[in-house]
């Protein structure tokens, strides 16, 4: 089944039966999770509800456009110790939230996967059930970085379909009729509204400071990964060795280089095709495009003073130690 989503609800439906505060604050009990439901156009973090977690289950809880698909790829080529997977990427690691399928047939899916579990979530962790003997994987990046790569995403994104897929999911409205026209007043939104209540920026998307905060308050518990896209591309073979001891996972040092060389944008542009998300459903004007570069300070030409004033505005509502984590230069 598919959700039908109300657009004019949508903000009391996050809500319902829920007592939490509207504040800009992310402080919450891992235990206590999920305290917030998060629905949007095409993604209902309630179809968590009712998942049989495993033990060493390995979730991927990105935010959008920071390296989902390339934390997948290293997960799985470390899980495997192959280049070749079982299955297409999509399947193998699918998204969860993502309101397609039914929920029930996500799960049996999953609970098929006689392998290690590759879980793709972009659920901030206040709306995820809380597994302590699983491995959770966070990688920021510089959010300005981030709305380039968005806008960039939007127009390698092909309008009809969309639309077809978004009626498909119950949806008679897309991201692309929530933008504004020009990217000046795309930014604008998206650096001072909030497409949740408890939410001051993000729109039409949701808040990638917000997301990233509710794993930064807890990024000192042993399960849990903070890595950063900058120190990704600088350094692909550290980082992926830190993804490997994370995961409990011996390095073959003559199998590793591959591995590495498979997980470089180069090789995942070649392979677009079994890689970028919903490829088969021909969302993208172009399959290698998704992969773009992962260039970083593109903004810099880009944004205004106006928006940067209302960038600056907005870091001061987060910690100042997350803040200079996700901004500060990476080696």
């Amino acid at each position: 089944m598919y959700f039908s989503f109300n657009l004019k609800s949508a903000f009391q439906m996050n809500l319902e039966g829920q007592n939490v505060s509207l504040q800009n604050s992310v402080k919450f009990s891992l235990e206590d999770a999920p305290v917030r439901h998060y629905q949007h156009l095409d993604w209902d973090s309630r179809r968590w509800g009712g998942f049989e977690s495993r033990p060493g289950d390995v979730y991927v809880c990105t935010c959008y456009k920071a390296g989902t698909t390339w934390t997948q790829m290293i997960v799985a080529l470390l899980v495997f110790q192959s280049t070749e997977f079982p299955s297409p990427l999509n399947q193998l690691s699918p998204w969860v939230d993502l309101v397609t399928d039914s929920t029930k047939e996500m799960h049996e899916r999953l609970s098929a996967q006689c392998h290690r579990r590759i879980l793709k979530t972009h659920t901030p962790l206040d709306g995820l059930h809380w597994h302590a003997d699983a491995r959770y994987i966070f990688v920021g990046r510089d959010p300005r970085d981030v709305f380039i790569s968005m806008m960039n995403h939007q127009d390698n994104t092909d309008l009809k379909m969309e639309k077809e897929l978004s009626l498909a999911m119950g949806n008679d409205v897309t991201f692309t009729d929530l933008l504004a026209s020009t990217e000046e007043k795309r930014l604008e939104d998206w650096l001072t509204k909030g497409f949740f209540e408890w939410e001051n920026d993000g729109y039409p998307y949701w808040s990638f400071f917000y997301h990233g905060e509710t794993f930064w308050q807890h990024r000192h518990r042993e399960n849990i990964l903070m890595l950063h896209y900058d120190e990704m591309k600088n350094d692909l073979s550290r980082e992926m060795r830190k993804i490997a001891k994370h995961l409990d996972i011996e390095i073959n040092e003559k199998n590793f280089p591959k591995l590495v060389e498979a997980a470089s944008f180069n090789e995942m542009k070649r392979k677009a095709d079994d890689l970028a998300p919903v490829a088969d459903a021909k969302l993208w004007k172009s399959n290698k495009q998704f992969f773009a570069n992962g260039c970083s300070g593109q903004w810099q030409k880009r944004w205004s003073k106006d928006n940067l004033a209302r960038f600056n505005d907005l870091c001061g509502h987060y910690s100042s130690e997350y803040i200079t984590w996700l901004l500060e230069e990476k080696n």
